[in-house]
């Protein structure tokens, strides 16, 4: 639980402070912006790149371990 707990509480730390720095992203609720960032993370992959450790977005790269369906 302790995990969890520290994931949400980051999450409302990072959206105060996009907030503070950008005043109309609040429109969006902390709901919405939790929502889209854990969508966002879900298509997200570790990668090397010139042997540091990163991340970053495989466009299709997520699809490879999905059948077509007949």
């Amino acid at each position: 639980m302790a995990q969890i707990d520290k994931r949400i509480d980051d999450i409302k730390t990072d959206y105060d402070l996009i907030c503070k720095d950008y005043a109309q992203f609040s429109q969006y609720s902390l709901q919405e912006f939790s929502e889209a960032r854990m969508i966002v993370a879900s298509r997200v992959f570790s990668m090397t790149v010139d042997g540091r450790k990163s991340i970053g977005f495989a466009p299709f790269a997520d699809m490879l371990n999905h059948r077509i369906q007949k």
